[in-house]
């Protein structure tokens, strides 16, 4: 295992220029794993896509393991990245006035991406590489990464479009189906979603985990049922879904702030 520290890097600035690029490359698969640390972060922004293996990136506190995608580091930020033996990957810094304003155009802003590969993306990060080794005599750099940037923008919210549409089927399986039992996994599955990102889509649209929407769709809908029809407490549990009425009592005390006895009596006095 090595680490590098990576505190003194000489390709390390900021320019007063429109976009530049500081400095690019691409590691290769090795026998050795690589743990990269820099305390401080840099004063430009990085680019890293990982090109095939896996890859560990600690980013704002939080660890991720991609096999695919890619990463932009801010300025500034602490950072911390595992490289495998199989990971291949392309690395670009670069910096300038309008860095922020070109990433907001293109939708893109400095995150860990678990998707938005393209073989695009890729031909044109190798040819910037090439183009970075023909300085100091003129080449377009600017030029590719702008049109790399714009890539990735492209491919990131069109992935990101389709998930969301079958979050939005998701929603509205759960709706028509609030009282039954619902497996999350296949559920996720059936969105061509792991599981773990389907939550975190889920709950970017909702505010709340799936059986969280669930539940809240129960009880709303089990406090209509009590103040519109006869049926008895454990009937009105059981349309919404709860076998259990005992438990059904709880958390709809927890949620409503009062038993469905007492919920039904305050609604119901006239």
């Amino acid at each position: 295992m090595e680490i590098y520290h990576g505190e003194n890097d000489y390709t390390n600035y900021e320019s007063n220029s429109f976009l530049k690029v500081n400095h690019c490359g691409m590691r290769l698969a090795s026998e050795h794993i690589t743990i990269t640390t820099r305390k401080n972060g840099r004063v430009d922004y990085q680019l890293i896509y990982l090109v095939s293996g896996h890859f560990e990136v600690k980013y704002d506190k939080k660890k991720y393991h991609l096999n695919q995608g890619f990463v932009i580091y801010p300025p500034n930020m602490p950072q911390k990245y595992v490289d495998y033996e199989d990971t291949q990957r392309i690395w670009v810094h670069f910096t300038g006035m309008n860095v922020e304003e070109i990433l907001e155009e293109y939708h893109l802003k400095p995150g860990v991406y678990t998707s938005g590969n393209s073989p695009l993306a890729k031909e044109m990060l190798l040819q910037l590489i090439v183009e970075y080794t023909r300085r100091p005599f003129i080449s377009n750099e600017k030029g590719i990464l702008l049109s790399i940037l714009s890539t990735l923008g492209k491919s990131v919210n069109h992935v990101e479009n389709i998930s969301n549409d079958k979050i939005n089927e998701a929603i509205t399986f759960i709706t028509m189906h609030y009282n039954t039992d619902i497996n999350i996994k296949e559920l996720a599955s059936s969105c061509n979603l792991s599981q773990s990102r389907f939550m975190y889509l889920f709950k970017e649209q909702t505010g709340m985990a799936p059986h969280a929407y669930q539940q809240t769709l129960r009880i709303k809908n089990s406090m209509t049922l009590l103040t519109s029809t006869r049926l008895k407490i454990v009937e009105v549990g059981k349309q919404c879904g709860y076998e259990d009425s005992l438990y059904f009592s709880r958390i709809f005390k927890k949620l409503v702030g009062v038993s469905p006895k007492e919920y039904r009596r305050q609604n119901t006095e006239e």
